[in-house]
């Protein structure tokens, strides 16, 4: 669907999938060697990267460069990663479940969207065909984020709390 939905963007569109990964974990091993063949049978594998373990340096210089993040746990709890792409600066396409539905606003910081292979392709699309859209949601992300997660915004409410069950 992605070959289907983007066409021909070779030299316009490099994914890196990044994580954390336990070679001790049958999961993890099964999954990434999936991943790895599914790109190569796809003839993808040129414009895929895998990076497994990266370093809080490295997830920070990723995000800082990245387009935008996708994002696509089914009924993720809240997920920060979608926190700390957005205080990058950097757009959330995720799966309109869960967590995100909490932290992405739609089309503002980035797209929720179903669990599609059409529809996160769509979405990243956008991002292919105005590059402008990287500036104005990765900066409309990093103020719902301050906004609403920083540690400033839970301090208030949690002094709010307090001041009010204090003051009766």
């Amino acid at each position: 669907m992605l070959q289907d939905n983007l066409g021909d963007l070779t030299g316009k569109v490099h994914l890196v999938i990044a994580g954390g990964y336990d070679d001790r974990v049958t999961e993890n091993v099964e999954h990434y060697l999936e991943l790895r063949k599914l790109a190569a049978d796809l003839k993808l594998d040129n414009l895929v990267t895998f990076l497994c373990s990266v370093s809080d340096d490295d997830k920070l210089a990723l995000l800082s460069a990245a387009t935008c993040l996708l994002y696509t746990p089914d009924r993720e709890h809240f997920g920060i990663v979608p926190v700390e792409a957005m205080y990058l600066r950097c757009p959330v396409i995720a799966v309109n479940s869960g967590g995100p539905l909490e932290t992405v606003d739609h089309e503002v910081t980035g797209y929720l969207c179903e669990q599609t292979g059409d529809a996160f392709s769509k979405a990243m699309n956008s991002f292919v065909e105005n590059p402008d859209l990287k500036t104005s949601m990765g900066k409309a992300g990093r103020a719902r984020m301050i906004n609403l997660f920083s540690f400033e915004t839970y301090s208030r409410g949690l002094n709010r709390v307090v001041d009010a069950l204090t003051t009766k």
